[in-house]
Order: C-alpha cells, then structure tokens, then sequence
C-alpha cells in the first residue's frame, strides 16, 4: 500500500502518484470493467498531466514576456526624462530655461508659472509673464539678452 508523507506534493508529484496507484490496481483487477476504468483513470490523469504542462509553459512564457514589458517601459521612463530635462538657473529674478522645446536656447521664464516671460502691453518695457499670472520683473525686457550672456 502507498503511504502519502503529510507535506504538500507538487502537481506533477500528486499526478505520478494517482497513475501509479492506478496502475497498482490495474495489475491486481481481475474484472475487464475494472482494468477499462483504471485505463480511463490513467489516461484521463495524464491529459490533465499534459495540459498542465501547457500552463507552465504558458506562465513562464508570459512571466519573460512581461519582465521584457517592465524593462522596455523603464528605458522609455528613462528616455522621456531625457527628452524633457532641462538646465534651469534664476538670474536677477528671472527664471532661464535651456534644453529641447527651447531649441537648446537659454529663454526667459516666470519663476511663479514657468511660462514664458517677455514684455507685455499691460507691463510695458518690463519683463513679466506672458500668462497673465502676475508676476512682473523689475528688470527691462529688453536686457534679457544681456542677462543670457551673463549665466
């Protein structure tokens, strides 16, 4: 008689043991009824056998498949925060802007908003926000080239 141990069995180990109890069966069954069934038995417990193989497969093959998902997506991470870095430096009280959308230009920003900064109708010859937020420079809008050679 087999004796099953109390710790848990493995699919596979659990499917081994129920064809070998089967088999075991089969060679001491003297009825043709009973050798057919246990037949059936082992043949169904090994289509459960092969199927589960397929599953395995099928999981490790969708485990690879997203461990490639998460490494492609952490480059592209990386990539777009490349892309969008900028160098940024505040110089009499003007924030200055360089990298890709400025054409690897240093520009004037508002240090409130971070909107463009120029001069205004309503702020005249000062530089102030282009958006309106309220944030006005004291300094002349038209030194701001000067100001760019100074960083």
């Amino acid at each position: 008689m087999h004796e099953f141990s109390g710790h848990h069995h493995s699919i596979m180990g659990t499917i081994k043991d129920i064809v070998d109890l089967a088999k075991d069966l089969e060679s001491r069954a003297k009825d043709r009824k009973d050798i057919d069934t246990l037949r059936a038995i082992v043949s169904l417990t090994q289509t459960v056998q092969a199927h589960d193989v397929e599953v395995v497969e099928r999981d490790i093959r969708v485990m690879q498949e997203n461990a490639n998902l998460v490494a492609k997506n952490a480059e592209l991470e990386r990539q777009l925060a490349e892309a969008q870095s900028e160098d940024i430096r505040i110089h009499r009280s003007i924030e200055f802007r360089r990298g890709k959308r400025t054409g690897g230009q240093w520009m004037a920003f508002c240090p409130k908003c971070h909107m463009p900064a120029g001069s205004t109708v309503k702020h005249g010859a000062l530089a102030a926000c282009t958006a309106a937020c309220g944030w006005v420079s004291g300094e002349n809008a038209n030194n701001v080239g000067k100001f760019i050679q100074e960083l």
